[in-house]
């Protein structure tokens, strides 16, 4: 199976970011895409261009399946899992519930196939923690974890790349900055690690982001672990 993972640059406005959305998914389905993981860009998935973007796609890519993992318009926790044909028991992971520990130990529990992403990391520094957890995810929690974001905000907003597909341990495409589009060829089914890892615990400078997100302060013992 052919995986394509979209990273998109935040453009201006909505039609530009949704004619850029469709270009990319249609040049991964001509690349021979089986399915396309498209980051989700609130100015198209969470106004009034979502069904008309989707009507497009429809016709842009009749044979391919398109996956847009839902965060909405806020970096709240969304936690949902799917099963796909071919694909397997995907679980999709949105917001803070991407690096939530208790929620990275129940994904473990379901017999994951497929990790899905969508962190919206606030900094250049949170994409690459996040990378670092994927990596040890795609040990201990599902094979495939794959990575999904926007680019080019300002910090402190989501949108700051790390794309980026990882399959046991190893990563097997990274994005670049502003657009991107990765692709990998996975045999199916998925084998997972064995034995398994322990279950990672998200860096310190997620884990800050955890606990401002929830109303709490951090304790750690030495501030450069959050630098």
């Amino acid at each position: 199976m052919r995986i394509a993972v979209l990273q998109h640059l935040l453009r201006a406005d909505a039609d530009a970011d949704a004619d850029a959305l469709i270009v990319s998914a249609t040049r991964a389905a001509e690349a021979g895409a089986d399915i396309v993981i498209v980051p989700e860009v609130p100015s198209v998935h969470a106004g009034p261009l979502l069904d008309e973007w989707w009507q497009r796609v429809a016709v842009a890519l009749p044979h391919s399946n398109v996956l847009v993992p839902h965060v909405g318009p806020d970096t709240g926790s969304v936690a949902f899992a799917a099963d796909f044909e071919r694909f397997g028991h995907v679980a999709m992971l949105a917001g803070d519930a991407a690096i939530d520990p208790r929620v990275l130990e129940m994904t473990a529990e379901r017999d994951t196939d497929v990790v899905v992403l969508a962190p919206r990391s606030e900094s250049d520094l949170q994409a690459e923690a996040l990378l670092e957890l994927a990596i040890a995810m795609s040990l201990s929690v599902a094979p495939l974890v794959i990575v999904v974001e926007t680019d080019g905000a300002e910090p402190g907003s989501p949108g700051h790349g790390g794309s980026a597909i990882v399959y046991l341990g190893q990563v097997m495409a990274e994005a670049g900055t502003g657009d991107d589009i990765l692709l990998h060829d996975v045999d199916m089914p998925l084998v997972g690690p064995e034995p398994p890892q322990s279950l990672p615990e998200p860096a310190p400078i997620l884990a800050q982001r955890l606990a401002t997100h929830g109303g709490r302060k951090l304790d750690v013992s030495y501030f450069a672990d959050l630098t």
